[in-house]
C-alpha cells in the first residue's frame, strides 16, 4: 500500500468528522476567493473603463474615496496647457437612486469631448446638444431601469427624456446613465465643478510619469495618476482591499486551528498504531510525512469545495442590484491558483505540529496503549 492510499484510507476511517473540516476550511476559502474576486473585479471594470474611453491619465482632487471630492473645472484649462497633454474631458460623477434601483452611476461628460467616443449607439441617438434636456443609458442601465428612447427618468427632482441606449465596452459605462456635464452640474447644484478630467497624451510627448508631475506642481491639491493605476491608488479600494484580505485571514486562521484539533485528534487515536508502525521499522520521517500528507489532503479537498463555493457566491452576488453595472468580479485562473494555494498552505500550517508530535512517540509504551 502506497504512502497516498494509507491517507485516503485514514481520512475515510471518520467520514463525517472529515467532511466537517473539509466544508469549514471550504468556506474560508470561498470568502477568500468571494473577497478578492470583489476586490480585483472592481479594479479591473473602472481600468477596462479608462481604458475604452483611451484615457491616458486621470486627474482628481487628493484624498477621497472611489467617487472623488469636486474641484473647479477651470483646472481642465490648466491641463490643456501642459506641454504633453492633447485632449482634456472633464468628468462629474454621481452615485445615486434612480428609481427603483438603489445605486446608479450616473455619469455627467463634457459635452463634445472623447468621452461621448466610445458609446455605440444601440437604439436611438445621442444628445444633439449640451442643453438638451435628455440621457443615454449604457446597455445594463437600460435593463435595470426597463427604458427604452422616448421614455422618462427622474434624477433626483429633475425629470429628463432618454434618447439613446449605448454599449460602452465596459461593465461600468454600460451600467451608467451618461448626461451632459452642464445639466448634471445643475441638477447636483455643483456649477462649474468636477471631479475627475481625464487626459489623453500626446503620442510623442514625455513619459506619462514626467507629465503627471508637473501637472500635479501646476493643479495644487490636486493628484494625477495613470489611469491602470487609479483604482490601485485610491484610498478607498484601499480600504476595502485591507478589509477584504483581513477578512480572508480571519477565517483562514480559524480553519487552520480547525485542521489542526482534528489532525491532534487524529493522532492521539492512532497512538497505538503508529507504535506498532515504528517498531515495525518505519522511519519517523515516513510517519511525519503521512500525518502531513493527510492534512494537505484534506486541505486540498477543502481548496476544491472552496473555490466552487466562492464562485457560486459570485455568481449570486452579481445578480444583486447594488452590484449590477458597477462591479463584475474577476474569476481568473491567478485566483483560483492562489486560493489552492493557500489551502495547501494551510494544509502544511495546520500539520506542521501534530506532525513532529508523531515522530517523539516512544514505540514500546505506545503499543501497550489501550
Amino acid at each position: 500500500m502506497t504512502l497516498l492510499q494509507l491517507t485516503l484510507k485514514n481520512l475515510s476511517r471518520r467520514r463525517v468528522r472529515t467532511a466537517l473540516t473539509i466544508m469549514g476550511i471550504g468556506l474560508g476559502i470561498g470568502a477568500v476567493v468571494a473577497l478578492l474576486g470583489l476586490a480585483w473585479g472592481l479594479e479591473a471594470s473602472w481600468t477596462d473603463a479608462y481604458k475604452v474611453r483611451k484615457t491616458d491619465l486621470v486627474v482628481r482632487r487628493s484624498g477621497g474615496g472611489l467617487i472623488a471630492q469636486p474641484f473647479p473645472d477651470s483646472a481642465s484649462e490648466q491641463v490643456a496647457q501642459i506641454p504633453g497633454v492633447s485632449q482634456v474631458a472633464s468628468l462629474l460623477t454621481e452615485v445615486l437612486s434612480i428609481e427603483s434601483v438603489p445605486m446608479m452611476v450616473v455619469s455627467g461628460r463634457q459635452w463634445q469631448s472623447f468621452l461621448w467616443e466610445n458609446l455605440k449607439i444601440v437604439s436611438g441617438r445621442l444628445p444633439t446638444s449640451a442643453d438638451e434636456k435628455v440621457v443615454v443609458l449604457g446597455t445594463l442601465a437600460a435593463e435595470m431601469l426597463e427604458k427604452k428612447p422616448g421614455d422618462k427618468i427622474t434624477i433626483e427632482i429633475d425629470e429628463f427624456e432618454v434618447v439613446g441606449i449605448a454599449d460602452g465596452g465596459a461593465v461600468v459605462e454600460n451600467g451608467a446613465i451618461m448626461i451632459s456635464l452642464p445639466l448634471l452640474q445643475g441638477v447636483m447644484q455643483k456649477d462649474k465643478m468636477v471631479n475627475f478630467i481625464n487626459v489623453r497624451l500626446d503620442p510623442k510627448s514625455r513619459d506619462p510619469h514626467t507629465v503627471s508631475q508637473v501637472i500635479q506642481q501646476h493643479i495644487p491639491g490636486c493628484r494625477v495618476d495613470i489611469a491602470e493605476e487609479v483604482l490601485s491608488q485610491s484610498d478607498g479600494v484601499k480600504t476595502f482591499k485591507a478589509m477584504n484580505w483581513g477578512t480572508s485571514i480571519i477565517a483562514l486562521l480559524v480553519g487552520t486551528f480547525g485542521v489542526m484539533n482534528t489532525m491532534f485528534m487524529s493522532v492521539f487515536e492512532r497512538t497505538r498504531e503508529i507504535g506498532i508502525l515504528l517498531a515495525l521499522g518505519w522511519k519517523r520521517s515516513r510517519i511525519l510525512r503521512m500525518i502531513l500528507l493527510e492534512s494537505v489532503t484534506l486541505c486540498f479537498a477543502a481548496g476544491i469545495v472552496g473555490i466552487i463555493a466562492g464562485i457560486a457566491l459570485l455568481k449570486i452576488l452579481t445578480l444583486m442590484p447594488w452590484m449590477q453595472g458597477r462591479i463584475e468580479p474577476q474569476i481568473t485562473i491567478e485566483l483560483l491558483s492562489l486560493a489552492l494555494g493557500l489551502a495547501i498552505a494551510v494544509g502544511v500550517a495546520s500539520g506542521l505540529y501534530p506532525a513532529l508530535h508523531c515522530t517523539r512517540i516512544n514505540p514500546s509504551l505506545a503499543i501497550r496503549q489501550v
